[in-house]
């Protein structure tokens, strides 16, 4: 066995919230808030992706990069920038997604023609994500908190036993079904039901990996029922809570490298981690 795979193994082993054959009898409103620590939700975030946009039959794949910066407060929110350049273009898309406690989710993006930022404000968790089949809450780039209310059990699957939680009804879903492995609090994979009681998307996490010494999933792949697509997004370097400077979330800054043909979003100092000893 390699010296990776070993200290992987040991992790998983380690950072789940129950000891082997032992699952917590806890409410999906702690299980979902298990899931947001084990997705580090609410660390700051430096990361690489790839995002394969398959469409079965038609002419309108994409696949763009993107890099995204994450910053947290518990007074201030959460603010993220992503900025994502589609596979043989030069220009990239800028956007900057805010939450803060009181006001509504709100979406800064940078307008290409008209050289300014614009606000889409009252988005809501189920809209769709950078027109690909994801909504911003399956990518947990919000919380998903309306899986807080539903119904927890224990099922076997290959001799794998899982947590198995089954949302309410919202938006058009009758449910949204998500299975989470109990040592490690990740998401297995999300089944989603619409209001007639057919399947109509699943999303999987695949591929944890060792990011600062926790399993995290590199791969998340949507596949649609319906039309038989698939997305892919892909993590590469990534890290968690890191100092990243104020200025990176700084519109104005941003504006002002964009107009000066800058990278909007250069790559962040290697500053030390949030509450480190200088």
């Amino acid at each position: 066995m390699s010296r990776g795979r070993a200290r992987l193994l040991l992790a998983l082993a380690l950072a789940g919230p129950a000891r082997a054959g032992e699952i917590p009898d806890l409410t999906a409103d702690a299980w979902i808030s298990r899931v947001a620590e084990a997705l580090r939700m609410n660390e700051s975030m430096s990361a690489h992706a790839h995002v394969d946009v398959d469409k079965p039959g038609r002419d309108d794949d994409f696949a763009f990069d993107m890099q995204l910066l994450r910053a947290t407060d518990p007074a201030e929110g959460r603010r993220t920038v992503i900025e994502m350049r589609e596979v043989g273009d030069s220009k990239s898309i800028v956007s900057e997604l805010v939450e803060k406690p009181g006001f509504p989710f709100t979406s800064w993006y940078w307008d290409l023609q008209k050289r300014r930022w614009l606000s889409v404000k009252g988005l809501l968790p189920t809209d769709p994500w950078a027109d690909t089949p994801f909504r911003y809450e399956d990518l947990w780039l919000t919380e998903p908190s309306a899986r807080r209310a539903g119904k927890v059990s224990v099922i076997e699957d290959g001799g794998r036993r899982l947590v198995h939680l089954e949302s309410e009804p919202y938006h058009y879903y009758q449910r949204v079904v998500t299975r989470i492995d109990p040592e490690t609090a990740l998401p297995v994979d999300v089944r989603f039901i619409d209001n007639t009681g057919a399947p109509i998307r699943e999303q999987r996490y695949e591929q944890p990996t060792l990011v600062d010494g926790r399993p995290f999933p590199t791969v998340v792949r949507l596949r649609d029922f319906q039309d038989g697509g698939q997305t892919t997004v892909t993590f590469g370097e990534m890290h968690f809570g890191r100092r990243v400077p104020p200025s990176f979330f700084d519109l104005s800054v941003m504006d002002d490298r964009m107009r000066h043909g800058s990278d909007p979003l250069p790559e962040p100092p290697d500053l030390p981690a949030v509450g480190a000893t200088p």
